[in-house]
C-alpha cells in the first residue's frame, strides 16, 4: 500500500491498489450523451442500493495484487477480508487482524519491505519484528484515518473506492467507449471516464441493458482496484469489535521505527 495523501480516496489505494488499463487498444469516442448515460445507468443501482458486496483485487504500482471481499453498508462503513486479514472500517477508524501465518508478511508491509533474514540460533527477545508479531497475534490493529502507512489502512481503500464507484455515474467529463472485449461468454463494452489522475472503467454487455459486470478504479502510476458487485441492498450493520484485544497502529509502528 502506498502512503495515503488525498482525501476521498486518500487511503488511496494503498494496500495494493489500482489496476492498469485493459489493453493498449485504441479508444473510440462514442456519442457523449449516449455513453455517459450508459455509464450512469450501469452504476445507478449501486448508488440506489447503498449497501452491496464487492469482490476483486487491488493492484499496487509494482504489480503485486491482493484479493478482497467486502460488504459496504451505504453509510461509509464496511467489513471483509483483504488478503489474509480480517478488516473493518467504522467511521474514521480501521480494525485489522491477521491470521498467525500471515503475520510475517503483514509486519514486512508495515515495515516498508521484506524483513531481513532472521538467525534462528540468535536470541530473538530484542528483535523488533518478533516483538511486533507478538503484539499483533490475536489482536486487532486499530488505525485512525488518514493512514500515513499504507499497510495500516487495512480495508479502507476498498471501502472508499467502492463508495466512489457507486457515485461515479453522476461524474462530469466525457465518457469514451473502448474496444469490445469477451468476458464470461459475452461481449462487453468498456465505458471509461478520466478525471485528473483517476480513471473509472465500467464493463457492461455490448448489447442490451448496461448492467455492470465489472468496474475498475485506477490512478496514474499503475495502482488500481477491479471489482464485481453482488448482494445489492443487503441489510448490513458494521460495528467495531468491543471485546476483542486491540493495539494502536501508532504503537506498532513505533516499535518498527
Amino acid at each position: 500500500m502506498g502512503v495515503h495523501r488525498s482525501r476521498g480516496f486518500r487511503v488511496c489505494i494503498g494496500a495494493a491498489a489500482l489496476l492498469t488499463a485493459f489493453s493498449a487498444s485504441a479508444c473510440v469516442r462514442g456519442t457523449a450523451g449516449g455513453e455517459a448515460e450508459r455509464m450512469r445507468d450501469a452504476l445507478q443501482p449501486l448508488h440506489d442500493a447503498g449497501s452491496f458486496r464487492m469482490a476483486g483485487k487491488l493492484r499496487a504500482a509494482d504489480g503485486t495484487t491482493t484479493a478482497f471481499n467486502a460488504l459496504l453498508d451505504g453509510r461509509g462503513n464496511c467489513k471483509g477480508t483483504l488478503g489474509a486479514a480480517e478488516s473493518l472500517l467504522v467511521g474514521e477508524r480501521v480494525w485489522t487482524r491477521w491470521e498467525d501465518a500471515a503475520l510475517p508478511d503483514a509486519v514486512s508491509s508495515l515495515n516498508g519491505g521484506p524483513l531481513d533474514p532472521v538467525d534462528p540460533t540468535a536470541d530473538q527477545s530484542e528483535d523488533k519484528e518478533s516483538a511486533v508479531m507478538k503484539l499483533l497475534r490475536g489482536a486487532y490493529m486499530v488505525t485512525a484515518l488518514p493512514a500515513d502507512n499504507h499497510a495500516a489502512g487495512g480495508i479502507a481503500p476498498v471501502c472508499q473506492a467502492g463508495a466512489l464507484l457507486a457515485d461515479a455515474g453522476s461524474g462530469t467529463g466525457d465518457v469514451t467507449s473502448d474496444t469490445v472485449v469477451e468476458g464470461s461468454g459475452e461481449r462487453l463494452q468498456q465505458l471509461s471516464r478520466a478525471t485528473g489522475p483517476v480513471t473509472v472503467r465500467v464493463l457492461v454487455p455490448a448489447d442490451g441493458e448496461p448492467t455492470v459486470r465489472r468496474a475498475e478504479y485506477s490512478v496514474d502510476g499503475g495502482r488500481s482496484l477491479t471489482a464485481t458487485f453482488t448482494d445489492l441492498g443487503a441489510p448490513l450493520t458494521v460495528s467495531f469489535p468491543r471485546d476483542a484485544a486491540t493495539v494502536a497502529s501508532a504503537d506498532v509502528l513505533a516499535l518498527l521505527d
